[in-house]
């Protein structure tokens, strides 16, 4: 009793303490903190609780290497990507109708897409993460909850805008970091008052071919998936900026991340028969009472703010796209129109690896302008390198399984 009532304080604690650092004003106004901010909370809010069940389930132990895996595959991409913002942007900013911008072009309309999946992707968690905490047992009220939230902010987007919403950006992101911190210390408590046998009692090995293992990992390159947000941050930061922001976003999501999927280790066995989405809101109940409804208010927060900002880009891509043949206010009905429909004729596992396809194909594209650059450079090896990259995520976006296999 008195260790559980200890496990309490020091999470109440650990989460207080960070989210004084986190909005802390000096913080916040910090230049540096501002620009890595947006790719940081786009990471994490991508695919952090979702990430555990979905390979604990499947893969047990070789979990920990998996996300290893992907968060390397993605810094070997976010490297393209700020390539581009180093080398491509002065080209792409000319204009014109060779390869390199038909290329680039082409990136955003994918893009665009992407960001309409993305939505959809982060509202049906808001959903699922709700329902599991009411601990109902109807799929369908999950489904309610995210097309509501698809309609409030579509008709918030047509008649007032969505600025206002973004700005609470920082505060939401402050949120769901300060929720994970707090998890991440409670972990680490929790596992170092656990007999070893807890840590030696993890299923090793999977029944599944390891060709679908590789598609299944596929599938899920959605939750490491944000650092490109800083390519289109150029009206407030400068290409260094950027660069080094989305460096630092990288490797801290990746160390969370990391460190996340260790300390989880004692309670993988929890998965093995739990494939939902969401089933990792169950599962911490038994470190904490209390984890559930903090992690789930850090992540309701977390996907409102990702799905305002994603609806955002995307209703700016497409109006920019379509040259103003169409307007806000539209882009806003058609994203909400796309949202609604994914909801209602897929689930939220079926979500997941469409969106990492649709963000595997939009990276595909990027490093195809990177090769084209390079190659324009004279950096040979490079532009090889950027160009098998490439076709990596082209695969990805072709063979990608969801997680239900």
């Amino acid at each position: 009793m008195a260790e559980a009532g200890a496990t309490e304080w020091i999470l109440l604690g650990s989460f207080a303490t960070a989210l004084a650092i986190l909005v802390n004003p000096r913080l916040r106004h910090s230049p540096k903190w501002g620009a890595m901010v947006t790719p940081l909370a786009s990471i994490i809010g991508s695919g952090f609780l979702v990430s555990v069940p979905l390979l604990a389930s499947r893969l047990g132990i070789w979990s920990v290497v998996a996300i290893c895996g992907l968060c390397l595959l993605a810094w070997f991409i976010g490297g393209a990507i700020r390539f581009n913002i180093a080398h491509a942007e002065p080209l792409c900013t000319l204009g014109g109708r060779d390869v390199l911008n038909r290329v680039e072009r082409g990136s955003h309309l994918v893009l665009a897409a992407a960001y309409f999946v993305s939505v959809t992707y982060y509202l049906a968690l808001l959903g699922a993460f709700v329902v599991k905490l009411t601990g109902a047992d109807w799929p369908v009220m999950g489904t309610m909850i995210a097309s509501a939230f698809v309609i409030g902010i579509c008709a918030m987007g047509v008649t007032r805008g969505l600025s206002g919403v973004e700005r609470a950006e920082k505060l939401t992101v402050a949120m769901n970091l300060s929720a994970i911190l707090a998890l991440l210390v409670t972990l680490l408590w929790r596992d170092g008052h656990l007999a070893s046998a807890a840590w030696h009692s993890v299923p090793v090995t999977t029944a599944y071919a390891a060709g679908d293992q590789l598609r299944f990992l596929m599938g899920l390159l959605i939750v490491v998936q944000g650092f490109e947000t800083t390519r289109f941050t150029g009206d407030m930061y400068d290409a260094p900026a950027r660069i080094r922001a989305m460096k630092r976003a990288q490797i801290l999501s990746s160390l969370i991340y990391v460190v996340f999927f260790t300390l989880m280790i004692p309670l993988y066995g929890q998965f093995q028969e739990e494939t939902d989405v969401a089933g990792f809101i169950g599962v911490i109940g038994v470190v904490s009472p209390l984890l559930p409804l903090l992690m789930v208010m850090g992540a309701v927060a977390s996907q409102f703010s990702a799905a305002v900002a994603d609806s955002i880009g995307s209703s700016e891509l497409v109006t920019d796209l379509l040259r103003g043949r169409m307007g806000q206010a539209a882009a806003y009905w058609l994203i909400g129109g796309v949202a609604l429909s994914l909801l209602w004729l897929t689930d939220v596992t079926a979500i997941v690896a469409l969106a990492s396809r649709a963000f595997a194909l939009f990276y595909a594209l990027q490093c195809g302008v990177a090769a084209i650059v390079a190659h324009r450079r004279g950096q040979m090896a490079r532009s090889a390198w950027y160009g098998i990259l490439g076709l990596a995520c082209a695969a990805t976006a072709i063979f990608g399984l969801p997680a239900e296999g």
